[in-house]
């Protein structure tokens, strides 16, 4: 008898807390520019879910950001609005993701309520094309033939789209025209040097992208004309694949990339060192200049990051480069426990205590 009692009691209880609770899923979706002033207007609650201001407040609306320590956003009670509490940058939201989507819930109680809110976060121009250097050194030779090219490392933009690098721009010259495939940047010989004439040539390189206003970046491109040394260094191949554990430890070895050069003595000799890297990806690898082999050097965590893609520079002695690409793809490891999130709810005079897990409610005293 007290078994059955029992039952009945938790049965009763779960039909007050499924009355007390509503649930409403995708709910709320807005689209705004990044990098709005603080203060600016989303959109307004109050009147995408049809209440009136009084209700609103008395209801206690509030926003909760899962899994972030910053709140982007909070509520206006006066007005209703949905408003900006920070500066929202999307480059480091969500890096050159196509989408950035931040997920908000919106709380109201008595009775309670869960909405889920996205915020879609547009990418503007705010980001102008950068070279690795100020200063890219050519050493080639008097006897390199027309038609010879020379590998440039391509500009990088912290936008997407269209607010990316879209052209390249090369000073008019009587030596080099530039071609660009598939993103590719090259210098091509066009008419052959003589060092009696030149011994060295500067060429200005200007990347542009697509936005408007239109932002850009510039490199000066150095050649010092020799009278050797006809091959750049050749890698074993054009991209490099890896795959890597989270929480790796540092000096993990990672892959080794190898190129070869034609030449011999100082010519041949080929070193190595990364092209351009982000913010994100600057501290977390290390190469050996001469081997070429890449360790881990700094965190690897999945749940931050789970793809790396990197330009590699071969140069041999006397400064003729080539590039090839490593991507790294990071594998998750079970290290992150399940969230329990607990919501108060007030009703009347009496407080009740629900716990969310795994997309299920449950009242305090009952067991999860």
């Amino acid at each position: 008898m007290e078994d059955k009692g029992f039952s009945a009691f938790g049965l009763i209880l779960c039909f007050v807390s499924f009355m007390a609770i509503h649930l409403v899923h995708g709910d709320l979706s807005y689209s705004f520019p990044e990098e709005l002033s603080r203060g600016s207007v989303i959109g307004n609650i109050a009147k995408d879910l049809s209440l009136d201001l009084r209700a609103l407040s008395e209801r206690k609306a509030r926003v909760d950001f899962e899994g972030s320590r910053k709140s982007y956003c909070d509520v206006n009670m006066n007005t209703g609005d949905l408003m900006t509490s920070e500066r929202i940058d999307r480059e480091s939201l969500c890096g050159k993701k196509p989408a950035c989507v931040i997920k908000i819930d919106l709380v109201l109680e008595n009775p309670l309520e869960l909405h889920r809110v996205s915020l879609h976060v547009q990418d503007v121009n705010d980001n102008s094309p950068k070279f690795k250097k100020n200063l890219i050194e050519f050493e080639i030779s008097e006897s390199a033939e027309r038609g010879n090219r020379f590998s440039v490392e391509e500009a990088h933009d912290a936008d997407i789209g269209q607010n990316g690098v879209q052209r390249y721009v090369l000073q008019k010259n009587d030596n080099f025209i530039l071609v660009v495939e598939n993103k590719r940047v090259e210098l091509v010989l066009e008419n052959k040097l003589d060092r009696e004439k030149h011994k060295e040539i500067n060429l200005l390189l200007t990347a542009l992208d697509g936005g408007s206003p239109q932002r850009s970046g510039t490199v000066v491109i150095h050649v010092t004309v020799l009278d050797a040394n006809d091959n750049a260094p050749v890698f074993s191949q054009e991209v490099y694949k890896a795959s890597l554990p989270e929480n790796s430890p540092s000096e993990t070895a990672v892959v080794t990339i190898s190129a070869t050069d034609a030449d011999e003595g100082i010519n041949g000799d080929v070193t190595y060192d990364f092209g351009h890297l982000s913010e994100e990806n600057v501290n977390v690898f290390s190469i050996d200049s001469k081997t070429g082999e890449i360790r881990v050097k700094g965190v690897i965590d999945f749940e931050e990051i789970n793809l790396y893609e990197m330009s590699i520079e071969a140069k041999d002695g006397l400064g003729l480069t080539s590039y090839a690409k490593v991507i790294i793809d990071v594998t998750d490891i079970n290290d992150n426990a399940p969230a329990i999130y607990i919501v108060p709810v007030q009703s009347g005079t009496r407080e009740r205590t629900t716990w969310y897990r795994g997309g299920h409610h449950q009242r305090a005293g009952q067991r999860l």
